[in-house]
């Protein structure tokens, strides 16, 4: 009797922890699927992070590069200077085709600089220059003085042949300025108005009056 209520009792306790272990079972694989999905998750969470921050600095790198000048500002700086510096040499020699030069390598190196305004001046400048240079070989401000003074009709015409054929002699002076006046007009057009745009285009309408002046003469 003794055997029998002890061999009771063992398989009751067995079918009781048996009807707990799937509970427990299903608790424990939970629990395992619980840290896979946190793992997983971690890991997918982490790889796109890699793969954009290694794009990311990809990227700068390719842009430093792309944005790095062959010469650095300060050289730049320094070439333009040295460029202005040739011009004022060359105007104390009344050396107009030096001055041109150096003017037009000023604008190279203004324009790369990204300084358009001043980029624009040289140009200006250039053209100014070509018209100082046909100012003085056609004695142009004595030309024109003695046309204003003359009063009779038949003078004025007479005398404006002559002025016509003395002033067309350089008038490939006034047609490099006008190219370069064009190129600090077609810069400046960009740019917030002020007094360069003023002056530039007082240079562009002496050099139109001119041309419109020797012109002129072909109806003659």
């Amino acid at each position: 009797m003794r055997k029998y209520f002890i061999f009771v009792v063992v398989v009751l306790f067995f079918i009781e922890c048996n009807s707990k272990e799937p509970g427990a079972e299903n608790k424990f694989q939970e629990s395992i699927k619980s840290e896979e999905k946190v793992d997983t998750l971690a890991v997918m969470d982490q790889e796109p992070i890699v793969e954009k921050i290694t794009e990311q600095v990809s990227k700068q790198t390719e842009e430093k590069e792309e944005k790095d000048p062959s010469e650095d500002e300060a050289i730049l700086w320094n070439s333009y200077r040295s460029a202005k510096d040739a011009v004022k040499q060359a105007q104390s020699e009344e050396d107009y085709k030096k001055q041109i030069k150096y003017l037009l390598e000023a604008a190279v190196y203004a324009k790369a600089l990204q300084r358009y305004d001043i980029e624009a001046w040289q140009y200006n400048n250039a053209g100014y220059v070509l018209i100082e240079e046909f100012k003085e070989k056609t004695d142009y401000l004595v030309v024109m003085n003695n046309l204003n003074k003359l009063e009779l009709k038949i003078e004025i015409e007479e005398y404006r042949k002559e002025a016509r054929k003395q002033l067309s002699k350089e008038k490939g002076l006034l047609s490099k300025a006008e190219g370069y006046l064009a190129k600090a007009k077609e810069i400046d057009d960009k740019l917030e108005e002020s007094s360069r745009t003023t002056t530039i285009a007082s240079n562009i309408l002496f050099v139109n009056e001119v041309m419109n002046f020797l012109e002129a003469g072909k109806n003659e």
